[in-house]
């Protein structure tokens, strides 16, 4: 149904394109013969953008025209059943049971309309659509009530006869939850879907007093057998406990319901939106402000689970004032959960783009997250904070900002060094980042970490996949610092088997390998000109021939482009200025 816009939107894209790339003075700029080929194909690709498909543009127009009769039948002119059911086949809904589908898909569709600009239109049009499903499922498809009639019970999770079917395996209620073949799926419950008291899959997940979530007939009866207490933290309870609705963690497990089969009702959907999420995650940050440290540690995890999923979650959750509290915890040295829990949000929340500078701009925030890289109380958290350097350097003011404090970098390489596989990786993908930098760079390498690269390149273990992982990182920040002369001079001047090495995973890598280890030849061609594409030239062109005719488009490219350095006349060799 949104076709039509997306479609016109996509044409007024590409045709800007299109002009920006007629304008672009490829002649005149510094670019390789590759990177004019590439932008000469998007300049054709661009032009051959397809027009909206003219079928499915009428069958939109057959749908809107049967919502409108439908809402004109007081009129005397209802849509054609034939019509109708004809409609119906051409969109896939040929079932009772696919209609039902599609309503529950429609429904959920005006959860995440919630809180956009188009909200209250396409919540109309949706629920139009809505009504015109129901009038087909009961009309249309009448004559299928009765042959489903008898099968329409549907165990609910959590309840105790869900529990008890699943676990004697009866009926043909469980036979739809846990599929034909004995599906385990239902087994496989991510554990912040499940409730801490019955260890069952949350239908109505809550948050009480001390900011842990369970599921409210868990809790109810928990708290209505006597107990005071919350079950997990032991922190005592008002006598009638708030019991706060957690829409954030319900929408997630009627998302895991409807990947994995297992019938999960979400009543009022259309009315969980925007403002259930906001008082969820103020609740949360609430807790955040004022709870106690063993509080704060729990709706620290809370945020860290909810910000891990949508956008729309992660937006509302900044806006609440979550971030200028989760900073103070990541200097928490008493609690390391506290400080992994506030560093892995905060990393979860910078994966949108407002929220990065509102990270940054949170005082003492960088500070503390160069702290816990270098010392964290938890290895996680010091991998998550090396991420979340990563994640905010994507923004080309903030590589500045973060390389400008002096403990950065050396916190960063240090991490290189001690760190596991996963940490390693981190590291060097936030190393990259910053070193494209020019000046941060030039403090990568006085840091010392051209010879804890080689180190990981030449001394590697290709049978562990994390640490193949942990070279195509190392490469690609390799092929950074091997671009200038400074890292070219001790690249050469190494007592490893630098060269050989590279070699070697030309044949033996990854094709992300073999491209960032063409990537670091390349770079020390560039700048060590026509002596280095002399000392190369010998040795590596049987290996590039071969990943030149065998390897990805992408690495045939790379390899092309390395090879035509290392064959061309004298007079062309490239050089330390360019």
């Amino acid at each position: 149904m949104e076709a039509g816009s997306v479609s016109r939107r996509l044409q007024e894209i590409t045709r800007d394109m299109a002009k920006a790339l007629d304008m672009l003075p490829l002649g005149l700029l510094a670019v390789s013969k590759e990177v004019v080929d590439h932008m000469q194909l998007v300049r054709i690709h661009v032009r051959s953008i397809p027009e909206r498909d003219e079928e499915e543009s009428n069958l939109v127009r057959e749908l809107e025209e049967a919502v409108a009769r439908l809402e004109r039948k007081d009129e005397g002119a209802p849509p054609d059943v034939k019509r109708l059911r004809d409609l119906f086949l051409c969109l896939g809904l040929d079932s009772l049971s696919k209609c039902r589908d599609e309503i529950k898909k429609l429904q959920y569709q005006i959860l995440l309309q919630a809180g956009t600009d188009a909200a209250p239109y396409a919540v109309d049009r949706i629920r139009s659509l809505i009504g015109l499903v129901i009038h087909v499922k009961s009309i249309v498809f009448k004559r299928e009530e009765k042959e489903v009639e008898d099968d329409d019970f549907e165990l609910v999770p959590c309840s105790p006869s869900f529990r008890a079917a699943a676990v004697s395996g009866w009926g043909s209620a469980t036979s739809r939850l846990v599929g034909k073949d004995k599906d385990d799926s239902y087994w496989n419950v991510p554990e912040e879907l499940k409730c801490p008291i019955s260890l069952d899959l949350m239908r109505d997940p809550v948050i009480v007093e001390s900011g842990h979530t369970y599921d409210c007939a868990s809790i109810s009866e928990w708290l209505d057998s006597g107990h005071s207490t919350c079950r997990l933290s032991g922190q005592k309870l008002p006598r009638q406990p708030p019991l706060i609705s957690n829409y954030a963690i319900r929408s997630l497990v009627s998302q895991w319901c409807d990947r994995h089969n297992v019938p999960f009702h979400l009543n009022n959907a259309a009315g969980v939106g925007d403002d259930a999420i906001k008082v969820t995650a103020a609740f949360l940050v609430g807790k955040l402000a004022t709870g106690s440290q063993q509080v704060q540690t729990q709706a620290a995890y809370e945020l860290r689970l909810l910000a891990k999923r949508r956008t729309e979650i992660r937006q509302c959750i900044a806006e609440a004032g979550a971030i200028p509290f989760l900073v103070p915890l990541l200097s928490s040295t008493s609690d390391s959960r506290a400080q992994e829990n506030a560093v892995t949000a905060l990393l979860n929340l910078s994966i949108n783009d407002n929220n990065k500078s509102l990270i940054m701009a949170t005082s003492g925030a960088v500070d503390a997250i160069v702290e816990v890289v270098q010392n964290g109380g938890t290895m996680a958290a010091r991998e998550n904070a090396a991420a979340l350097i990563f994640s905010l350097s994507v923004v080309a003011d903030y590589k500045v900002t973060i390389g400008a404090k002096p403990s950065a970098i050396p916190a960063l390489v240090a991490l290189l060094r001690e760190g596991n596989c996963r940490g390693k990786k981190n590291a060097a993908t936030a190393l990259y980042n910053l070193s494209v930098y020019k000046s941060n760079k030039d403090a990568v390498l006085k840091a010392g970490v051209l010879g804890m690269l080689l180190n990981i390149v030449v001394e590697r273990r290709d049978e562990e996949k994390e640490s193949a992982t942990a070279i195509d990182d190392a490469l690609a920040l390799l092929s950074l610092l091997a671009g200038c002369a400074e890292g070219l001079e001790e690249i050469l001047s190494s007592e490893k088997p630098v060269i050989p090495s590279l070699i070697n995973l030309i044949s033996v890598a990854s094709d992300r390998g073999k491209e960032n280890a063409i990537a670091v030849l390349t770079a020390m061609c560039h700048s060590g000109g026509e002596a280095m594409v002399g000392r190369l030239a010998e040795s590596i062109i049987p290996f590039l021939q071969m990943v030149a005719s065998t390897g990805s488009s992408r690495l045939k490219r790379k390899a092309a482009s390395l090879l035509k350095i290392l064959t061309a006349r004298p007079t062309q060799y490239p050089t330390a200025n360019g």
